[in-house]
């Protein structure tokens, strides 16, 4: 009876020989299969990554260029700022130390003027206006010259700003 069995073992022992030989040469085949297009999207990947690298430097240098351009464009208009100041202070001082010279009305002929007084009062008054053609000048109160200054020199820091940011919005159509 031994020698019966001995003949299926080998039988058997065969067939797990061949089997095990098929599937080693398929997992090596996959194996090899799996490695080709493991290297193909290694290579992909690497192609993928330079150019992606050379845009991001093209784009760094585009960058870099226009905040170079605006850099420059908002120093000339910080000089442009600075020299419209300076003027500003300049004429402000000058003001300040000017006298203002104003109209000065008569205001005794003006009441005159108004009917609110008696005939004569009013004659009176259009005697005194016909010796008064012109606008007399005078010089303000100093608290008001002050006013007048400080108001002028706000219009005109007011004034500047926008011309600054005009033209810092609207360049000039040349």
């Amino acid at each position: 009876m031994v020698p019966d069995l001995k003949t299926p073992v080998i039988y058997v022992l065969a067939v797990l020989l061949v089997v095990l030989g098929l599937a080693t040469w398929h997992y090596r085949a996959l194996a090899k299969t799996t490695s080709l297009a493991l290297q193909v999207q290694n290579a992909a990947v690497v192609a993928t990554n330079t150019a992606a690298q050379r845009l991001l430097e093209q784009r760094t240098k585009e960058r870099d260029a226009k905040q170079a351009e605006l850099d420059k464009r908002a120093k000339a208009q910080e000089k442009t700022d600075e020299k419209a100041v300076t003027q500003i202070t300049a004429d402000d001082q000058r003001q300040r130390s000017a006298p203002v010279v104003v109209r000065v009305r008569d205001c005794t002929r003006d009441a005159g003027r108004s009917g609110g007084s008696a005939s004569g009062g009013a004659a009176a008054a259009a005697g005194t206006g016909a010796e008064d053609a012109g606008a007399a000048s005078g010089v303000l109160p100093e608290a008001g010259a002050r006013r007048l200054a400080d108001a002028l020199t706000e219009i005109e820091t007011m004034s500047a700003a926008y011309s600054s940011c005009r033209s810092a919005l609207l360049p000039e159509v040349g």
